[in-house]
């Protein structure tokens, strides 16, 4: 069984989807980066995957995040550059506003960051990250966020290997993953 976040938001042809890519992470979030539905594999990759929590709060506040990362600026300022692409098409409100304090409080990192871009910034889709897994190894990969029609602030993001090494430990680590299919 997949864990699930507040998923009864999302239509179940989209969840069903996701959940039948078993060699690809795929995960759903709303517009302040709550994953509300994630495959098993995008699970495995990473806790921060995982249904109910926050991408932000994962990346700023768990140490582990970003210690699996060789470049940990190159996330930061792309999950910052994410925010401000999110709050130039949603309304600045309440939940925004308290992650936001609650990451400028809690971590200098992105408090530098958040001061630092300008809000006009657009992250490069193009990049490619690293998971630095020590039970498998570095993973290269990139992703691709695709908006939900009719679900406004609803995000469909799918991970890719970059190499064939890559591709190599994913088919690893979906292997590794329950309920395959």
């Amino acid at each position: 069984m997949v864990e699930r976040g507040p998923a009864d938001r999302l239509p179940q042809d989209l969840v069903d989807l996701v959940d039948s890519w078993s060699t690809v992470p795929a995960f759903v979030h709303d517009r302040h980066f709550t994953v509300l539905h994630a495959n098993h594999l995008a699970q495995a990759l990473s806790q921060a995957f995982l249904p109910g929590a926050n991408l932000l709060r994962s990346t700023f506040l768990r140490p582990e995040v970003l210690r699996a990362s060789p470049d940990p600026g190159l996330v930061t300022e792309h999950v910052v550059g994410e925010l401000r692409r999110s709050l130039g098409t949603h309304e600045w409100d309440a939940i925004f506003e308290g992650l936001v304090d609650e990451l400028r409080s809690g971590n200098s990192r992105f408090a530098e960051a958040w001061a630092g871009l300008e809000p006009g910034f657009r992250p490069d889709a193009a990049e490619s990250f690293t998971f630095d897994r020590p039970d498998l190894g570095r993973l290269e990969l990139r992703y691709l966020q695709l908006e939900v029609p009719e679900h406004f602030g609803v995000s469909l993001v799918v991970w890719r290997a970059c190499d064939e090494a890559s591709a190599r430990l994913l088919a690893v680590l979906a292997g590794q993953s329950p309920d395959r299919t």
